[in-house]
């Protein structure tokens, strides 16, 4: 009986203490979930919101990362601060990245994925659906463009928009694509090496290897 007492005490603390840490600091939780996923074996790292709240972690991981590969859509957040140290290291020669963007020209006999995408998007956001995110896309490749000669190359892909990947040798940061909401408003799971990154290790390297340069 006192065994079964303890237990119960044991729960109810544990169930107020997550309550409390939940209500109090973004950081508790982030420990609470390392914690957790330690304790289960799990190989996530942590868990963000969006992408807003996973930036300061991202541009930490980029600023010391040697070797980076991302696959996205429209890509306009490599033109945001996060990105801002890495895109300094490739074009000095101290990291080296692969950019994978969506194919603007439609193969022949291929899906216009893009296309798709911004079907998707229209259904909840009227400024799509006359070509826009095309345009974006576009206008991710003329951002990039000039650092190609340096640690970076850039390749277009013809699948489907499933989600964007910043994968460092250390950890991979997944955003899973809904199709109604924009991708900087989904969840970002941070993996540390581990089953999950090593199948978007290899996602990434058949996506690559299935593509040519621009």
């Amino acid at each position: 009986m006192a065994f079964a007492r303890d237990i119960l005490v044991s729960l109810v603390a544990s169930v107020l203490f997550v309550a409390l840490a939940w209500a109090l600091s973004k950081t508790a939780r982030r420990v609470l979930r390392g914690v957790a996923a330690h304790l289960l074996h799990l190989d996530v790292e942590e868990v963000f919101s969006s992408s807003r709240e996973a930036a300061t972690d991202l541009a930490r991981e980029l600023r010391t990362a040697r070797d980076v590969s991302i696959w996205t859509s429209r890509g306009m957040d490599l033109q945001r601060e996060p990105f801002h140290d890495l895109w300094r290291n490739c074009q000095t020669g101290r990291s080296r990245c692969r950019v994978l963007l969506p194919r603007l020209d439609v193969p022949i006999g291929g899906r216009d994925w893009i296309g798709d995408r911004e079907e998707e998007l229209q259904a909840f956001d009227t400024a799509f659906g006359t070509g826009l995110l095309r345009r974006q896309i576009t206008g991710t490749y003329d951002f990039l463009e000039p650092m190609t000669a340096a640690g970076l190359e850039v390749r277009g892909y013809n699948v489907p928009h499933l989600a964007r990947i910043v994968l460092t040798e250390r950890v991979v940061y997944v955003t899973p694509y809904r199709a109604d909401q924009h991708g900087w408003n989904a969840p970002v799971l941070k993996y540390r090496r581990g089953e999950t990154y090593d199948l978007w290790a290899r996602l990434f390297t058949m996506l690559w290897r299935d593509t040519a340069a621009r």
